[in-house]
């Protein structure tokens, strides 16, 4: 007689991952965090992958329509409108993850047609990472938290910078890139909201005109100011991100960065943490324009698709991989800000820096949930790259910029048109 434990077979999940910044480390780190799941769940055998953001969706699509998807993805907040529309995502079972968020938006990007698809899990909005050694003596925040005294001390900066090499006491006024890649997009679509420009409300409005709407001409002027003084060139202002970041934190390169503060936050959690900044460093929100403090905000959630094998035992993972236990493990690790007000939050909550970064959350918007966001993001990202090297060749907003911006324009209401059949 064959004894039955022979006979069990394990259940398998997959789990699809795109982590920022844990690297080398994800496989260990994820294992470490999960430790608690598998010791109640012994049966289950995890199968990670992990992929990088920037081809993370075609391959997610390309598993979707071979109708063999992960059982538990993590999903960029911008996704959801799309993966919605196209019925990828199953409903959360209710009375599941009721946490309060730290902003109200973050649950607005899972909930879609009144069905609540997705639990949110790390957050992130766009701001400013400065070298406090740089600002102390030289310059308050109060002083540069308006374009105009931002602009003015860059110009200082960027006339006293070495340009020809890397010196640390003299350095370049900010690192930018204008790389046609949506997180370029992510990084400077604040400062067109801040000069005026609200891209859901043009959207909702079926208007023609989006990125050439007359609101984003003092964001682009603001960037191309931003661009001269810092006297970007085609080899630096075609960086990649994370290598902008290292010349940032480890050579000193940049007085500021614009982006997403996962140093700090890592550093805050674990100052052992082996990447670090060779500076002090503060996080600052982006500086107000005429229309006032605005920022993007953003993120990520954990879903589990409709095409699951497994979906009730994909739900158990998803809570364990919010729950308190999990993410204080991979936030001291990743540098990534929890979703949820919870262990986190109360313990940290009250460090100014954080404190600082809260309160931009809060002020976030986040991108609108439209069903072709997706490849509309992917449209302005490349466009909004195009500008900026156009104005980095010395041609004018008005003769050229505008001019670039109008053809994005065309080609998004050709897109929105091949969407005939998406709700209105």
């Amino acid at each position: 007689m064959i004894d039955k434990r022979y006979q069990m077979t394990k259940d398998s999940l997959k789990v699809w991952i795109m982590p920022t910044q844990v690297g080398s480390r994800t496989g260990k780190l994820f294992s470490r965090a999960v430790a608690s799941f598998r010791k109640s769940h012994p049966a289950v055998s995890l199968e990670l992958r992990v992929l990088p953001w920037s081809n993370a969706w075609a391959e997610l699509m390309r598993a979707f329509k071979r109708g063999d998807p992960p059982d538990v993805v993590q999903v960029g907040s911008s996704w959801m409108g799309t993966l919605a529309h196209l019925g990828h995502l199953s409903q959360v079972p209710d009375g599941m993850e009721t946490r309060q968020v730290v902003a109200p938006w973050i649950d607005e990007c899972v909930t879609l047609g009144n069905r609540r698809l997705g639990i949110p899990w790390v957050v992130e909005c766009s701001g400013l990472i400065a070298r406090a050694d740089i600002l102390d003596g030289q310059v308050g925040e109060s002083d540069i938290d308006q374009w105009d005294g931002f602009l003015g001390f860059c110009r200082k900066l960027g006339e006293n910078a070495n340009k020809q090499e890397i010196d640390p006491r003299r350095p370049l006024p900010l690192g930018i890139t204008c790389r046609p890649e949506p997180v370029t997009l992510h990084n400077l679509a604040p400062w067109l909201m801040t000069g005026g420009w609200n891209l859901g409300a043009l959207l909702a409005s079926n208007s023609s005109r989006l990125l050439s709407h007359p609101s984003s001409r003092p964001g682009l002027e603001c960037l191309g100011e931003l661009l001269r003084v810092n006297r970007t060139d085609e080899d630096s202002g075609a960086i990649q991100p994370y290598r902008l970041s290292m010349d940032f934190y480890q050579e000193g390169r940049f007085a500021f960065l614009i982006g997403n503060p996962w140093m700090i936050v890592r550093n805050l959690v674990d100052p052992t943490a082996s990447v670090e900044s060779r500076w002090p460093v503060t996080f600052l929100p982006i500086p107000a324009g005429p229309a006032g403090p605005a920022t993007r905000g953003g993120g990520s959630v954990l879903a589990v698709p409709t095409r699951s094998k497994k979906p009730e035992l994909a739900w158990k993972l998803v809570r364990h991989m919010c729950s308190t236990s999990f993410m204080d493990i991979w936030c001291q690790n990743s540098g990534d800000l929890p979703a949820h007000v919870a262990g986190f939050w109360n313990r940290h909550g009250d460090n100014p820096e954080l404190a600082r970064m809260r309160k931009a959350l809060e002020a976030a918007t986040n991108y609108p949930a439209h069903p072709m966001w997706t490849t509309i993001e992917r449209v302005l990202a490349s466009g909004l790259s195009d500008i900026l090297w156009s104005l980095l060749a010395g041609e004018s907003l008005d003769d050229h910029g505008m001019a670039l911006a109008a053809t994005v324009d065309e080609e998004i209401q050709s897109i929105l048109r091949i969407g005939w059949d998406r709700p209105t």
